[in-house]
């Protein structure tokens, strides 16, 4: 045999032997020092942030949904409030095996889903991808997979607990509607967050899957009546799978919100509205298609009554994913979740006459005790504007032109104020109106308001790119002195005209909010919303005398539907044109005529003349609202 190395016997004992073996040593215990310095850093200096990053694994964050708060009316009376919902959960690891969508059931759990699929009546491919699509979302929360169960299927159910361990009935809260399907233009849907909404700044501290306010004040005052999902733990092994039930943290204090409206007579404008519909339609108006109705107090800009027809259900949207589906399809030609209120915008019609009479006394053009003829037509260039009654031929004062809502009296003013228009250079018609609020948002507290137009030469320059188009002719002006051409307001914003009317040139700021309660019900904070500025209405004397002779002199356009009304009504009724239809039917007021106390404003569309349709309506709310108020202070 062969030695594979041999060493010198001398050379073992030697110096260099020894430094060798020195060194090596010297190395070994370098190493286990530098271990030993380890383990004393990571056992006694770590030792807090290892333990706190060990705790950490063995627990999970999950998020389960909050409650809102109510929405009451000015009477305290509930309109949405939060009420619970029963569900049946499932425990997954007893049904089968994955995670997310790659979970996939077990024989003996896809037997188990379907006796349950059998009892609820659905298919068992619906509870399978129910459980997948949790588990997606929030794999440490136990699938929903009945998201709404009827009361005899969880009491089925409940019995058969111990036959049933992998199932449990639990309660989610649910949006509650004690008045049906009232106020729904104004109270809105709620709806899942989506990834725009959490890039908002008013969404901090939300996630996916969390319900907020998609419209109406459920919207505006998401804040105040929702909040993020509430934080919970579970424990789970060091493969992320859950070993404990839920540990939620108590709920938040819930807020709920008091609005201006009133319930009664929310009530009563709906039926109003629809009822005035159907009229129309069966009064030789079938393409009567809906409308709106404003009660506005003019004192300070509570909105008392806003109503939009055809509206929807909110409890059916909130309950029923296809007649969801059916209000979101833009191709739905009723257009139900249209505020028709604050988002729609039509011609005015004669409605828009007292404020072009303000336009053109404070520009100069009249005085308020200034006499025009009315005729049967006026000729313009090579256009004829004809009037209503072809065969007067009459002087009139402002107030009487009002009362009769003489058009060609109207004409012979936006013909002037056109002339003007050309010497000064600036359009002062338009100027004059759009101080009421005319061509900008009222700033009401609802999403989507509409700011209507108000037509203008530098409007058109902007809009069009003929150059024929581009110009603004006489004739443009004159439709406009009666509320036509390139003119497009809101219910609302006629509404806040006519409550500065009403009030004496104070152009308030409409409003839902009135203020906001505790759990208790007692008020946290009051909503504050100040007027937006204070004009001067030249004319206003002259303007309400013709305001109240149309609704009580004998010749008034609604005298026959307000002279014997048993508290005094002014108001203004309108007709205007909307081809390819039938004309729109309008109603703007306030009463009581000395000392008013509310505005009302009626449309619909394609409803005739205005004293026809309209005007009844009108006097139905009027109707309801003195049965609600009486006659002494609030």
């Amino acid at each position: 045999m062969r030695p594979l190395s041999v060493v010198d016997r001398g050379f073992a004992g030697s110096a260099a032997f020894l430094r060798r073996a020195s060194l090596l040593g010297l190395i070994v215990a370098i190493g286990f020092a530098v271990l030993g310095v380890r383990l004393w850093s990571l056992q006694i200096l770590g030792s807090p942030v290892y333990s706190r990053a060990a705790k950490a694994q063995a627990w999970q964050v999950v998020r389960v949904p909050t409650a809102r708060g109510s929405i009451v009316d000015r009477a305290g009376r509930p309109l949405a409030d939060t009420d619970g919902r029963l569900v049946v959960t499932v425990d997954p690891r007893a049904l089968g095996r994955g995670t997310g969508a790659r979970w996939r059931p077990s024989a003996q759990g896809r037997a188990r889903l379907a006796r349950l699929a059998e009892l609820a009546g659905v298919p068992l491919r619906l509870l399978v991808d129910r459980i997948q699509r949790e588990l997606a979302r929030s794999p440490y929360t136990a699938p929903v997979v009945l998201p709404r169960v009827s009361r005899w299927l969880a009491f089925y159910l409940e019995e058969r607990g111990r036959e049933l361990p992998w199932l449990r009935i639990a309660a989610v809260p649910e949006r509650r509607y004690a008045q049906g399907s009232l106020g729904a233009s104004f109270l809105g849907l709620l709806g899942e967050i989506g990834p725009a909404e959490l890039r908002q700044p008013r969404y901090r501290g939300y996630r996916m899957g969390d319900v907020i306010g998609r419209s109406g004040v459920e919207a505006t005052y998401d804040r105040v009546l929702g909040a993020p999902s509430r934080r919970a733990r579970v424990r789970v092994d060091a493969l992320g799978r859950p070993r404990g039930p839920l540990r939620v943290a108590g709920p938040r204090p819930l807020r709920s919100l008091q609005l201006t409206v009133d319930a009664r007579l929310q009530r009563a404008v709906e039926r109003a509205l629809a009822r005035g519909v159907e009229s129309a339609r069966a009064g030789g108006h079938p393409d009567a298609s809906g409308g709106a109705a404003v009660v506005l107090d003019p004192r300070d800009g509570a909105i008392l009554a806003l109503a939009s027809y055809p509206s929807f259900n909110q409890v059916a949207a909130a309950r029923d994913r296809r007649y969801l589906a059916r209000l979101l399809d833009p191709a739905n030609p009723d257009r139900p979740l249209v505020d028709r209120a604050t988002q729609g915008v039509y011609p005015p019609g004669s409605t828009f006459k007292p404020l072009v009479a303000a336009a053109a006394i404070g520009s100069g053009v009249i005085a308020p005790s200034s006499v025009l003829p009315c005729t049967g037509s006026l000729q313009v260039g090579n256009t004829v504007f004809r009037n209503v009654e072809a065969g007067i031929n009459a002087l009139l004062t402002l107030p009487q032109a009002l009362a009769i809502s003489c058009d060609t009296w109207f004409y012979r003013l936006g013909l002037r104020l056109y002339q003007r228009q050309r010497a000064t250079g600036r359009p002062v018609l338009q100027r004059g109106v759009s101080r009421f609020g005319f061509g900008r948002r009222t700033g009401i507290d609802l999403p989507g308001e509409s700011a209507g137009v108000v037509g203008t030469p530098a409007w058109l320059r902007r809009v069009f790119s003929q150059p024929w188009q581009r110009v603004w002719y006489p004739g443009y002006t004159v439709t406009m002195s009666i509320g036509q051409g390139y003119l497009a307001v809101t219910p609302l914003q006629l509404a806040v005209a006519y409550a500065a009317i009403a009030n004496g040139g104070r152009l308030v700021r409409p409003h839902l909010g009135k203020a906001v309660l505790d759990a208790s019900g007692q008020v946290v904070r009051r909503l504050s919303f100040p007027p937006r500025a204070r004009i001067r209405i030249p004319g206003l004397a002259a303007i309400r005398a013709g305001l109240y002779a149309a609704a009580h002199a004998p010749e008034g356009t609604s005298a026959r539907i307000f002279a014997d009304f048993p508290v005094p009504v002014a108001g203004k009724t309108g007709t205007a044109e909307a081809p390819p239809g039938g004309d729109h039917s309008w109603y703007a007021s306030y009463a009581p005529a000395g000392r008013p106390r509310a505005v009302v404003v009626v449309l619909v569309e394609h409803g005739g003349f205005g004293a026809e349709t309209a005007a009844p309506v009108a006097r139905e709310i009027w109707s309801a609202f003195f049965r609600l108020f009486p006659q002494r202070g609030r």
